[in-house]
């Protein structure tokens, strides 16, 4: 059925809307709260140096000193800041890890809501920015382990992109994205491959609708996520094809899958169970994510 002449118009209102927005100079106006950003300029971060300058640009100093940044780790495997329940009743995953950005505090809530649904996109390269010091740091780990495991003592220099084969993340269905528009993950894989020009690939597939997790209880969510998730084997054979990467030199591949929150890990889990039961070759897979509930 075609669309009424007022439908056409409305849509063509908003193209029309978005458009005069982006062309618009950058407004000196916070982007979450919506004050000019010199009011707070004294209010600092308690972790300056994960500041970029797309966030220090966007935010006043209240908001910049609000994010929760999750800094101390005592679960190694979850990346959680206190002793998870969850990993010590699964200690066993088809992923190494998670490492989060910040917590999934009230503030950081309101902050994704913003984006994921009431639809400001303008936000998105400001959460994808907050996982570059995640990556930096994870990459840093693997890094040092590689050197050790090698006898190397001494910490030599490392390129980030030579330590990932690839990057995905965590789908939606389609009757999310024709209700939201974008895929939050996807905007946030999509942001930190290309700052350090990783290949992106769309690995997984959802397999069928399920509501929103938020909604549900920990053992609804483990349930909900079994044959959640499909793969596109296509993709898959042409990542594990050892052509594919001149310079590959691992036996194992290493991929990225990110998403937007880590709660009970069941997402992840079943993303990474059904990617290792395909693959023909090992994989190594770290979760990255941007806030840890």
């Amino acid at each position: 059925m075609t669309d009424s002449p007022q439908a056409w118009l409305r849509r063509l209102q908003s193209a029309f809307a978005t458009t005069a927005e982006l062309l618009a100079p950058t407004s000196a106006a916070c982007l979450l709260c919506g004050k000019p950003r010199t009011e707070a300029r004294s209010s600092g971060s308690s972790n300056p140096s994960k500041l970029t300058p797309q966030l220090r640009k966007s935010l006043c100093g209240a908001c910049l000193s609000a994010i929760p940044w999750l800094t101390r780790i005592a679960c190694s495997r979850c990346g959680r800041g206190i002793a998870c329940e969850d990993c010590i009743r699964s200690p066993h995953r088809a992923f190494v890890c998670n490492r989060s950005a910040v917590y999934y505090d009230p503030a950081m809530r309101a902050m994704l809501a913003l984006y994921k649904y009431r639809g400001n996109e303008r936000l998105a390269p400001l959460l994808g920015d907050m996982l570059l010091p995640v990556i930096e740091a994870m990459t840093a780990e693997i890094a040092e382990r590689q050197n050790a495991a090698s006898g190397n003592a001494k910490r030599s220099k490392w390129k980030l992109a030579d330590y990932w084969d690839a990057v995905t993340y965590v789908p939606i269905s389609e009757e999310r994205a024709s209700e939201r528009g974008f895929n939050q993950a996807e905007q946030l894989a999509s942001h930190v491959a290309k700052r350090y020009r990783l290949q992106l690939l769309d690995l997984l597939v959802r397999a069928r609708h399920s509501e929103k997790q938020s909604f549900k209880t920990r053992s609804e969510r483990m349930r909900d996520t079994r044959s959640l998730f499909s793969v596109n084997v296509g993709l898959l054979r042409i990542l594990l094809d050892p052509a594919s990467k001149a310079q590959h030199s691992r036996k194992t591949i290493r991929l990225l899958l990110i998403d937007d929150i880590y709660t009970t890990g069941s997402t992840a889990e079943a993303c990474s169970q059904e990617l290792h039961r395909l693959a023909k070759r090992p994989l190594e897979i770290y979760i990255l994510t941007w806030a840890r509930s």
